[in-house]
């Protein structure tokens, strides 16, 4: 099965239009995207923002046209559009050469270590590095240092190639080497196979590679080893990059007011760390249809499949037009299926609302009697963004809720089959939470008009999470076996059920950007939890700095 996706991908590559390489996800452009989106989306309509990475070939031609209007606009915006402009300067002309190339190869254009431009090739190469220090108070000292390099390439701008390579060296704050690293499911947050280093520290390369065409103009395939991610939101309750990357086959096609997506992957189930080994697989398909109802108002319908098969992939799946659902229960309702809905509603030209809603399980007569049926298994994201805050150019305010029950997300297995849990290399694929939680999350940026190479951003973030306890099944543990007979209440349940654990996070965070991708940032964090159980209560604190070059900054905690 994985041969034959190979096979048509080179077969597809021979066929194809004009098509880029992806904006790795977090980086400085998704935010400035966001922001022309709520302020200008009636006047320049962008593509559908919910589905992500964005692509370097449609976001350069939208930056382009918002740069070349008659729109009034900021030195911020003016400032921003230029940077997106530099990051992908093989699909704009003439705007990124550098005035004085070292030995006149080295940085010929401000975004680019080394490039090549013919009429057959094109490539950019550039170094990744970042070097991140912070003490935690009463502990040891954190730090996060990669070395690396990054590479996109095309084959007439038809056939699109991109690799990122990164050798990390980090050692996370306390809390979070007991709470993921050390914990019965071992982890590094978003990351794949690691190794001790040192005292409390991992050694692990972080690697992306794919390549992109186009079998027709509006059809778009991707395939390779990355991270997707579904919504608007800070978190995704549907598809989030919470997980370590994938190898997966994508399909996305964008005609009218529709876009419509298709990611097929193969995951790596639950596993405990020992001896080297090949990890037992599982495989997730996912389909997401986003419309744009109207200029400021889109609508997407999920659905998403977690299966576990001895044999491989479930063929039934790759049906790109089929309701998983009813192919679950035609195979004997072996998989985890879950559907969901997100939203967008862009208002008066400064705010935008946006949520999504899950589905795991779902019965009407059981949540109609508000009994807490452990089956009603079901999550919520409810957001609010607000650009320009009081006037200020640039001063952006965003407030997020986020609820998950206890129990979804999770699976009971059948057949003797490995669980097909919503998870991935011992990591959750939608909210680091996992299960039974409710969460609130405020974030404040600015960028002053003055220094517009300065971004200053302060996050809090509340959430109380539910644990399950010694013999006991409260549903916040994603990766356990559960079913009416196992969980501990088949009714009364309620989120934040069991052993509770109430976190507060406030995090002040200041990046100048002194050359195009090269930054020195400053960070001030401080963490607590309050338990049920005494003995697990604690703070952190932790005061960083850092330099970082072609590369997002990639906090410490989770």
């Amino acid at each position: 099965m994985r041969y034959t996706i190979v096979l048509a991908c080179l077969f597809f590559g021979l066929y194809t239009w004009g098509q880029g390489t992806y904006t790795p996800l977090n980086t400085d452009s998704y935010h400035e995207m966001n922001r022309l989106d709520i302020q200008y989306g009636k006047i320049l309509p962008m593509p559908h923002t919910s589905v992500k990475p964005y692509n370097k070939k449609w976001l350069a031609e939208y930056a382009e046209s918002m740069y070349n209007s008659n729109i009034n606009l900021s030195p911020q915006t003016s400032f921003n559009l230029e940077y997106i402009l530099n990051d992908n300067s093989e699909w704009v002309d003439s705007f990124n050469v550098s005035k004085k190339p070292l030995w006149k190869i080295i940085y010929p254009e401000r975004a680019s270590l080394f490039s090549v431009n013919t009429k057959a090739f094109t490539l950019r190469l550039n170094p990744v590095v970042q070097m991140h220090f912070a003490p935690e108070l009463d502990d040891k000292l954190t730090f996060n240092i990669v070395r690396g390099f990054e590479l996109r390439a095309y084959i007439k701008k038809r056939l699109g190639f991109y690799f990122h390579l990164g050798s990390t060296l980090m050692r996370y704050p306390s809390f979070v080497r007991d709470e993921r690293v050390n914990r019965t499911f071992e982890n590094v947050p978003g990351e794949a196979y690691y190794k001790a280093y040192k005292e409390n520290g991992q050694d692990y390369f972080s690697t992306r590679g794919y390549m992109t065409f186009n079998v027709i103009e509006h059809l778009d395939f991707q395939f390779g080893y990355d991270k997707n991610f579904i919504g608007n939101g800070y978190r995704s309750m549907l598809l989030s990059d919470n997980a370590a990357a994938s190898l997966f086959l994508k399909m996305n096609i964008r005609v009218w007011k529709i876009n419509y997506q298709s990611i097929f992957t193969e995951l790596t189930g639950q596993y405990s760390r020992g001896l080297d080994r090949l990890l037992d697989k599982k495989y997730g398909a996912f389909h997401h249809l986003n419309f744009s109802v109207t200029k400021w108002l889109d609508f997407g319908v999920f659905e998403g499949v977690i299966m576990s098969r001895s044999d491989g992939f479930e063929l039934h799946y790759l049906n790109p037009l089929i309701f998983y659902r009813s192919i679950e229960q035609a195979l004997g309702s072996p998989d985890n299926a879950l559907i969901g809905f997100d939203y967008k509603a862009n208002v008066a030209k400064t705010a935008q609302f946006y949520g999504q809603f899950v589905m795991d399980e779902f019965n009407f007569s059981q949540i109609s009697q508000f009994n807490g049926w452990w089956g009603n298994k079901y999550a919520i994201q409810q957001g609010f963004k607000y650009i320009n805050v009081g006037g200020v150019n640039n001063l952006d305010l965003q407030l997020e809720y986020n609820m998950a029950r206890p129990f979804i997300y999770t699976h009971s297995g059948k057949n003797g089959q490995q669980l097909a849990n919503y998870t991935h290399y011992n990591q959750e694929l939608a909210h680091p939470l996992g299960a039974n939680f409710r969460e609130t999350i405020g974030i404040v940026k600015y960028q002053p008009a003055g220094l517009p190479e300065l971004n200053l951003q302060l996050k809090y973030i509340n959430a109380v999470h539910g644990n399950d306890t010694t013999g006991s099944l409260y549903g916040g543990d994603i990766f356990q076996t559960s079913n009416g007979a196992l969980a501990t209440n088949e009714f009364d349940n309620w989120v934040g059920q069991g052993t509770a654990y109430r976190t507060n996070f406030i995090e002040l965070m200041a990046s100048y950007q002194f050359w195009h991708n090269m930054y020195a940032d400053f960070n001030v964090s401080y963490r607590s939890v309050n338990s049920d159980i005494d003995e697990e209560d604690r703070s952190v604190v932790w005061i960083g700095v850092g330099l970082r070059m072609n590369v997002a900054f990639k906090p410490m905690h989770y």
